[in-house]
């Protein structure tokens, strides 16, 4: 049988390898891998490779597609890497018939050798080698003798941050995505539209952001209910910050999933452009909102939104090129204007739609088209089956815990894929229990429910009483970071970590392999990292770190 070319390009890449290096003295210490192996076997006690002057890249490997790929994960993961060597220390190859994640690792003295499923997974296996430096007998850097066989249980592994409410810089971001890539999330979910703020730039529709980036007052902070009396400077990401943020995330081994509200949540889009609301109903003055909750400007179902909504999506879709998704929103659209609209209202008996609510399945159908035009699938909040049958590959995102029947388990049995994101457990604004006395650090209004790591951690993402098939629907888990409450960077990391690394490890590892006093030992493992970059985290104790 004839191999294909990068085959043979892969197996000359290992070949050729030549595996020198000195060894380091005695380790002793363990790794503290977040999220743990599926399997991982470590040799105490013996000479491990040293860490002491990076490592070694023969030129052979330096010069193949999947070595570059592999130099490049690796020192995201902050290794020192040397390449262009006559002397390797590092062997890499794809192997057929694993799954896109999969990767293996075996450390000795001499070098290091990655298998992977695909390149995306080097950026996994270059973590858990970034996570196992250890000290030798020495004091020195070192990495132990080891074996690693490992891939996630859930391919989607997110977290999504709200500048909307209050804005997230284009470095609080890039920050975010290093905390992400750390713990080997992949799907960064930026939540780029609602009432209070339109944050990025759309060529077509200038008035985006002209009006609705910027808003009148802003609710303080210690009592949401008054506004802070001061107009906002207009904050939106330019589409080339938008490009930046992308390819940064993408080097991280992250794709980002854009969200664009329909049809509720549209405040400020309709402030900039009247025309996509309900001009027929009493006393419509839309209005960037400048009150947190449930605001009522929908959009109205009209051919001139629909050419609206087409012309910023394809300039979406354009600047995402890598999201299989793009979320469409479809949360808390509320339906008083629809009720009250004397156009709605004719839209809904000519189109023999029996409610307003049905006005939202209509939206949801059409952005499934709009996406399938973009060789994309619509992501949408559990809402949008609320009124009837959606789109069969489109995938729900739950969130509503308290709902009736659960709407996890609705969207199963209609056959859909699923990421969980109840906010019962993920909701990374809510309160984590103790707080500090600075009111900074008050959670959002009276949502109080303690959430710290440890509840985190408790959540199953595979609930008994699942088919097989049901089971395989269950794609991913996510967390959500509202910003009502967060104000900026240093309270978003409070409120983030180390939260994210029981994330992390809900979503990689099968619930029988979690213990969660040991986890709790590798969180502390992670306090030195945290402190080095100068993260902002969760003390034990409630207090922030900085």
């Amino acid at each position: 049988m004839k191999r294909p070319a990068n085959f043979v390009i892969l197996l000359l890449c290992v070949q050729m390898s030549a595996l020198n290096a000195a060894p380091s003295a005695a380790v002793h210490e363990a790794p503290s891998v977040i999220p743990m192996p599926v399997s991982m076997q470590v040799k105490a006690g013996e000479p491990g490779f040293s860490m002491s002057e990076g490592i070694k890249v023969h030129y052979s490997v330096s010069r193949c597609e999947v070595g570059r790929a592999a130099i490049r994960a690796f020192m995201a993961a902050g290794l020192q890497m040397i390449p262009e060597e006559n002397e390797g220390e590092l062997t890499v190859a794809i192997e057929s018939g694993k799954g896109k994640e999969w990767y293996a690792l075996e450390v000795t003295p001499q070098g290091i050798s990655v298998r992977v499923g695909s390149e995306q997974a080097l950026h996994y296996a270059a973590q858990t080698l970034a996570h196992s430096v250890v000290k030798d007998a020495e004091g020195l850097p070192a990495l132990p003798c080891m074996q690693v066989e490992d891939e996630p249980l859930l391919p989607y592994r997110g977290l999504m941050l709200d500048p909307c409410r209050h804005p997230q810089t284009v470095e609080q971001t890039r920050k975010m995505l290093r905390i992400m890539a750390r713990y080997k999330l992949n799907r960064f979910h930026w939540h780029l539209a609602d009432d209070q703020g339109w944050r990025i730039e759309i060529k077509s529709y200038p008035r985006l952001t002209e009006v609705g980036s910027r808003r009148e007052e802003t609710p303080t902070l210690a009592n949401h209910e008054v506004g802070d009396g001061t107009p906002t400077e207009p904050f939106y990401f330019t589409q080339d910050e938008v490009r930046e943020i992308v390819a940064y995330a993408n080097s991280l081994g992250i794709t980002v999933i854009p969200e664009i509200e329909v049809p509720g949540h549209s405040s400020a889009a309709i402030a900039a452009y009247p025309e996509l609301g309900n001009t027929d109903v009493p006393g419509y003055a839309p209005r960037v909102a400048t009150t947190w909750g449930v605001l009522p400007y929908t959009y109205a179902p009209r051919e001139n939104t629909l050419k609206f909504l087409e012309n910023v999506f394809a300039e979406v879709c354009e600047l995402f090129p890598r999201a299989e998704f793009v979320h469409i929103g479809g949360d808390e659209a509320p339906r008083e204007q629809w009720d009250n609209s004397p156009f709605a209202r004719s839209f809904m008996q000519q189109n023999g739609l029996r409610s307003s609510g049905h006005i939202q399945h209509w939206f949801t159908h059409r952005m499934a088209e709009m996406m399938a035009r973009h060789g994309r699938r619509i992501v949408g909040w559990d809402e949008i089956m609320d009124d009837g049958e959606v789109p069969s590959d489109a995938v729900v995102m739950y969130w509503r815990s308290w709902v009736r029947p659960c709407a996890l388990r609705r969207a199963l049995r209609a056959g859909h894929e699923v990421i969980q994101s109840p906010d019962s457990h993920f909701y990374f604004n809510f309160s984590q229990g103790k707080l500090p006395a600075n009111p900074q650090y008050k959670p959002h209004g009276s949502l109080t429910a303690e959430q710290d790591w440890r509840h985190v951690y408790s959540y199953n993402p595979i609930p008994e009483n699942l088919t097989p098939e049901q089971r395989r629907l269950i794609i991913g888990l996510q967390a959500n970071c509202w910003s009502e409450s967060i104000a900026d960077g240093r309270k978003l990391e409070y409120q983030t970590v180390p939260r994210i690394c029981a994330l992390a490890e809900v979503a990689w590892c099968a619930p029988t392999l979690k213990n969660e006093a040991e986890f709790l030992e590798r969180i502390r493992a992670q306090y030195p990292w945290f402190e080095a970059q100068q993260i902002n985290y969760r003390r034990e104790d409630g207090s922030p770190a900085l």
